[in-house]
């Protein structure tokens, strides 16, 4: 079992697919935005507080996974 977990640690799959998903939640909160901007009936600042509501997580999130992507692949 230690030889899979060396495996697996030595081409960084666990951090590709974290990185992978945290991508793919950004694209998805994104496209939301833009959906819900398109369809909203609110003034332009509620809708500007909502969206920065949901998408800012997801971005520190995004930025906080590549980070820890990218100082894993310098060791």
């Amino acid at each position: 079992m230690s030889a899979f977990w060396d495996w697996i640690d030595e081409r960084a799959i666990i951090r590709r697919v974290v990185l992978f998903v945290t991508l793919w939640m950004t694209w998805r909160a994104f496209t939301w935005a833009a959906e819900f901007s398109a369809i909203t009936e609110k003034a332009g600042m509620d809708v500007a507080a909502i969206i920065a509501a949901v998408t800012a997580p997801i971005t520190y999130l995004q930025a906080a996974v590549f980070k820890t992507y990218s100082e894993g692949r310098k060791q």
